[in-house]
């Protein structure tokens, strides 16, 4: 029998001694190398954050150079800047030729009357050095130096040169940073030069407006008038059993606008006509109807972000109002703001805004007209009582700068001269007003307590350098008819006219209610008010004028009578008017 027994074969050999010292000469190339990347990448980081610094010091440099005023950098450097500094490097004589930017070839300018405060252009000794350290790069100095030269090209600018050194060790290569700018003040320019360090030339300022508003009525509760009616205040509704304090029936209003200095901005807007209740103890019972808006602007401002077009399309707009009412059961109060009004708003630099208006002349116009007329009524009972009736009115307003080209008479600045003229002005007609109409008792104040009719009135400004104290166009015209007690008195309403008058007080009796009126009238005259502290030039603040063509403030007073016990309300229309208002201030140095 043969017995097969197994052999166990175990290898023990491993890596030779020159295997090893092979992959120990390949791991340590690869860790040598890994260690040369390291220390370049920190070498590099450290150098980019050196000429960071180094930027940023120069920048700060050229900023201080930069706020100098305009006299101090005209006089450049002192004349011993470079014995100052112990020499400098970037100076061949009379010239700064820096060997960092050999194209840089221009004459110094330079000045032995330069003060020695002026930092960092001429400090202590006159040195134009500035030393700069910083935490972020200790043991390093940033040497920045300033120039002032004139271009070889010529003319009134002036060149500033800041350049920054800096070495990383006393064996390190010189390194640098080179930053430019130019300073400019031409002939006339803004400003004081003593203390300012830009002067930019400067155009003169423009500035003009107008526009007009329709008759408005505000109807609030009052005092009866009599020892043993209730007081009333702020809270007391104006008919009793409601909550409306106030209630007010505007017609519409105008305006335009015009800004010029460097370019010239024209804007123009219209508010239509509206009706509003305001309740005071319960906000949710307030309500209002119309006063829809509509505006255009134009710029030739052809350069900035966001300016308004040079000549956008007039914009139209039709007003909607509806009819707002108190309702205190026997007594029940409704207004109506005339609807259907039409506004035409136009801006524009290119085309005319109004047919007096040349084309090229940066205008603004607005326009309104209302065909229905607005009405406030008291109905006491069965019976309405017309409390305040105002016909149809229209308004237009425009303004305009003229530069160029002049205008004519009815517009203003028909003579143009050195920076031009701006002028604007407005124009209403208000059709017949009349208030407290009723079947008074005795057949009195047949036609209402107060009436006007044929009312207009009109101004227009102008201000420029020819028209420095130009005295505003004014004109006012109408007639006041109010009840005396027996009669009517008439009054002829002009630019003049200053009246304070009462009415006699009527009555009216039915279904139970006594009704008793009275009005009141107050006629103020044209006001303008102008500002020329220096009419020679108009500098400084400049050359202003303003007008408004006079109020006219229309009350009735009402006291009622009747099974809900006594209450009273007073309303009061006032015509509104036209304003216009221009200034003209005189480029600095002009």
């Amino acid at each position: 029998m043969t017995v097969d027994r197994g052999v166990d074969v175990r290898d023990d050999s491993g890596f030779t001694l020159m295997e090893l010292l092979v992959a120990m000469m390949l791991i340590g190339g690869v860790l040598l190398g890994l260690a040369a990347v390291q220390t370049s990448a920190l070498v590099t980081t450290a150098q980019t954050r050196q000429r960071t610094l180094g930027t940023a010091v120069t920048n700060q440099v050229m900023e201080e150079l930069r706020a100098l005023p305009w006299n101090t950098l005209n006089k450049g450097l002192h004349a011993s800047f470079a014995s100052a500094a112990g020499g400098d490097p970037n100076v061949d004589g009379a010239r700064l030729r820096p060997p960092v930017e050999p194209m840089i070839d221009e004459v110094l300018v330079t000045s032995t009357t330069q003060a020695t405060d002026k930092a960092p252009l001429s400090g202590s000794g006159g040195t134009n050095v500035t030393a700069t350290s910083n935490p972020e790069a200790p043991g390093i100095v940033f040497t920045s130096r300033s120039y002032v030269t004139r271009p070889a090209a010529g003319g009134e600018s002036l060149a500033l040169t800041v350049i920054t050194t800096w070495r990383a060790n006393q064996t390190a290569d010189e390194r640098h940073v080179l930053m430019r700018s130019t300073a400019y003040a031409p002939s006339g320019g803004c400003g004081d030069p003593n203390n300012q360090p830009y002067l930019g030339a400067c155009q003169a300022l423009f500035s003009a407006s107008a526009g007009g508003t329709a008759p408005q009525t505000t109807i609030t509760a009052a005092f009866g008038g009599e020892t043993t009616d209730p007081e009333v205040d702020a809270t007391t509704p104006i008919l009793p059993g409601t909550d409306i304090t106030v209630a007010t029936m505007r017609g519409g209003q105008t305006g335009v606008g015009v800004t010029a200095q460097q370019s010239t901005a024209v804007e123009s807007s219209a508010l239509h006509a509206a009706g509003s209740l305001t309740a005071a103890g319960a906000p949710s019972a307030s309500a209002s109807t119309g006063g829809e808006a509509v505006e255009n602007q134009a710029s030739n401002d052809v350069g900035s972000e966001g300016a308004a077009p040079t000549d956008p399309s007039p914009v139209t707009s039709n007003g909607v109002a509806g009819s707002l009412a108190i309702d205190g059961g026997d007594l029940r109060m409704v207004i109506t703001p005339g609807s259907g009004s039409q506004a035409k708003v136009s801006a524009s630099t290119v085309t005319k805004c109004t047919a007096a208006l040349p084309a090229g002349v940066p205008c603004a116009a607005s326009d309104l007209a209302s065909a229905v007329a607005s009405t406030t009524t008291l109905s006491v009972g069965a019976t309405n009582l017309q409390l305040v009736r105002v016909a149809s009115s229209s308004i237009t307003g425009w303004g305009a700068r003229f530069a160029g080209v002049a205008g004519v008479a009815a517009t203003g600045c028909s003579t143009v001269s050195g920076p031009g003229c701006v002028a604007a002005g407005a124009s209403r007609s208000v059709g017949a007003v009349q208030l407290g109409s009723a079947s008074w008792s005795g057949g009195a104040a047949s036609s209402g307590l107060i009436q006007v009719t044929s009312y207009s009135d009109s101004t227009r400004v102008e201000r420029g350098l020819s028209q420095r104290t130009a005295a505003p166009v004014t004109a006012r015209s109408g007639s006041l008819r109010y009840w005396n007690g027996s009669a009517y008195t008439t009054v002829s309403i002009t630019g003049s006219t200053s009246v304070t008058a009462s009415t006699g007080t009527v009555t009216w009796t039915g279904g139970g209610y006594t009704v008793r009126a009275t009005g009141q009238v107050a006629v103020t005259p044209v006001t303008d008010l102008a500002s020329a502290p220096d009419p020679a030039g108009c500098t400084g603040e400049g050359c202003s004028i303003s007008t408004e063509t006079g109020t006219v403030s229309l009350s009735v007073h009402y006291r009622v009578e009747g099974p809900s016990g006594v209450s009273a309300f007073v309303t009061t229309t006032t015509l509104g008017a036209a304003r216009a208002a221009a200034g003209f201030k005189a480029a600095p140095g002009a």
